[in-house]
């Protein structure tokens, strides 16, 4: 039983039911001052709860006009509820996301519903707030629920974007494909990913400097920006890599005049400090129009078409066809077969002469690799080394090259008794590794060979592609106490000055060089001036690819000493 005198909670508001009897001053709650007016209380556990939730509750006509809304929306978004209530939804969202909110709101029947649909609506202080929002259509309003994922988004954001430009990154790139392709599915038209790669980037890194190469990618990013539709997606894979990816194209064509106003756009010089930089780039356009379409294999389509722009001397592009994607089938083809080449043994060694022009005998060999696949025709070199180059393989294949090489040089040299220079080829690939001068020390060890009895050829493009580490990399091979040769020399854009910078002891004249000597009297004079600079800093010099009596004559009356080529001598297997 009650005393009179005592006081019951009201199980619904919380609060005391006066018995009609005076009562002790009661301890005020905390954060309510003595004498501080209390809030009315919430009339049921329902709107308390509304009261209080965190997340951002309303109601919503399909036409976008707030009703009911909770306190959390003046918190989030500083807007008062009057001031809310008064402007559409759609003064609030920001552009980019109106139209998807208007088909949300739009498409509704009775208990229809939505979950985790993200737009941004506008701050009272100007900024951009996300919101993901859940709702149910119940008695024509919809009823919805809204939570601020703003700070998730901004994280969400530096993972899916590249640091430097700002751009979309691969995954938010491969992402924005995938969902292009799924409308190409509902009939969309057809999809096209551009890959673009700068020309000569490396050579700003190197001469500017890192900040000005990544300034200029800033630069780059931008003019993008600027000439590409708002629909388009332009993306930074790193390095000098953008990709595009277009929509709704009307076919090839349109995705040809996107790449062509890239590579315009980019022709204009961009001011660097007080400098103009030209900069030019190649450009890679796979285009979808089959539903069936990977994300994956069209960007591995135009990175393919990319590289045969730059192989063509770059500042073009190229759209990926059924002849590319034959030549990228073959490819899988032999990179498949070749991986499993030296465990089965098809690989050979052959050696090529090189001989003395005057008539006195060789002076050494060169170790050429040769595949011939079990119950299949030869493979060329020039179809599985650039590949083996591609996956590394490459350097699983040089070493046993190395290997086999010292080893038949070290039998000749104890049966001839005469001392002459085997030389095997170093790729750019394993000129980068960092054990290179260990391994080469290691087959001269296994095979006894003297190290003065060993050349080591790199070919001048793989230098010029890292001067530095090439640099390096045989200042470590000389100290191994092994020869050093600049292979194909003369071919493409020659650094005359290599020999100067380089601790080399050869040079061997491009086989291009030789073939236009007889018809080419630019090439006549380069090579002229290659025999010149190898005679003045006492270099020895190897004309390579002598095929007819006439390079004969023609390398002779040069002056090179020591000549290369199927005229002279085959390359030939030992028995």
């Amino acid at each position: 039983m009650v005393s009179p005198i005592e006081a019951t909670p009201d199980p619904h508001s919380g609060t005391l039911i006066d018995r009609g009897e005076p009562q002790s001053p009661a301890l005020e709650p905390w954060g309510l001052e003595a004498g501080a007016t209390r809030p009315e209380p919430a009339s049921s556990p329902v709107e308390l709860l509304f009261e209080l939730a965190g997340d951002l509750l309303a109601t919503l006509t399909p036409s976008g006009q707030l009703g009911l809304l909770n306190p959390a929306w003046e918190q989030h978004l500083g807007w008062s509820l009057e001031q809310l209530r008064a402007q559409p939804l759609e003064q609030l969202v920001h552009p980019d996301e109106l139209e998807r909110t208007r088909s949300q709101l739009e498409a509704h029947s009775e208990n229809a519903s939505f979950k985790d649909f993200a737009n941004r609506l506008r701050h009272k202080d100007g900024s951009w707030h996300w919101l993901l929002w859940s709702g149910r259509f119940h008695e024509g309003v919809w009823h919805t629920t809204a939570r601020d994922i703003t700070d998730n988004m901004q994280l969400a954001r530096q993972a899916l974007h590249d640091p430097l430009t700002r751009l979309p990154n691969r995954v938010l790139l491969m992402d924005r494909a995938r969902q292009a392709l799924a409308r190409l599915h509902r009939g969309r038209s057809p999809v096209a990913l551009l890959f673009v790669d700068l020309d000569r980037f490396k050579a700003i890194n190197d001469t500017l400097g890192h900040a000005a190469g990544d300034e200029l990618l800033i630069l780059v990013a931008q003019r993008l920006r600027d000439v590409l539709r708002d629909s388009d997606t332009i993306a930074r894979l790193g390095g000098d890599e953008f990709v595009i990816l277009a929509e709704d194209l009307e076919g090839d064509s349109e995705a040809i005049a996107v790449a062509e106003r890239v590579l315009h756009a980019l022709e204009e010089p961009f001011r660097l400090g007080a400098a103009d930089i030209s900069m030019r780039a190649s450009v890679g356009v796979s285009v979808a129009h089959d539903p069936a379409a990977n994300a994956d294999d069209l960007l591995s389509e135009a990175d393919v078409a990319m590289y045969r722009a730059k192989g063509a001397g770059g500042h073009d592009l190229e759209l990926f066809d059924e002849s590319l994607r034959r030549q990228v089938a073959d490819r899988l083809d032999i990179d498949d077969r070749l991986r499993h080449a030296l465990p089965r043994n098809e690989l050979l060694v052959a050696y090529q002469p090189q001989l003395r022009l005057d008539g006195r005998g060789r002076v050494g060999w060169e170790a050429l690799v040769r595949w011939h696949p079990h119950g299949a025709l030869q493979v060329e070199p020039s179809e599985f080394l650039p590949l083996a180059e591609e996956s590394r393989l490459i350097v699983g294949v040089g070493e046993w090259v190395l290997q086999n090489a010292c080893a038949q040089a070290a039998a000749w040299l104890r049966r001839e008794r005469v001392r002459l220079t085997m030389s095997v080829n170093l790729s750019a690939r394993e000129l980068a590794e960092g054990d290179v001068a260990e391994r080469v020390r290691s087959a001269l060890r296994t095979s006894g060979l003297p190290p003065s009895a060993l050349c080591l050829e790199v070919s001048e493009a793989a230098v010029l592609s890292d001067l530095d580490r090439a640099k390096e990399a045989f200042e470590g091979l000389k100290r191994v106490g092994v020869h050093l040769a600049l292979d194909n020399f003369g071919a493409g854009s020659t650094a005359l000055s290599l020999p100067g910078i380089l601790p080399i002891d050869m040079i061997k004249l491009d086989r291009s060089l030789i073939n236009g000597l007889d018809h080419d009297r630019h090439k006549r004079a380069v090579a002229s001036a290659m025999v010149s600079l190898a005679r003045d800093t006492r270099l020895r010099l190897v004309a390579m690819g002598i095929e007819s009596e006439r390079q004969l004559k023609l390398v002779r009356k040069l002056g090179c000493p020591v000549g290369q080529g199927f005229l002279l001598a085959p390359p030939q297997v030992p028995a």
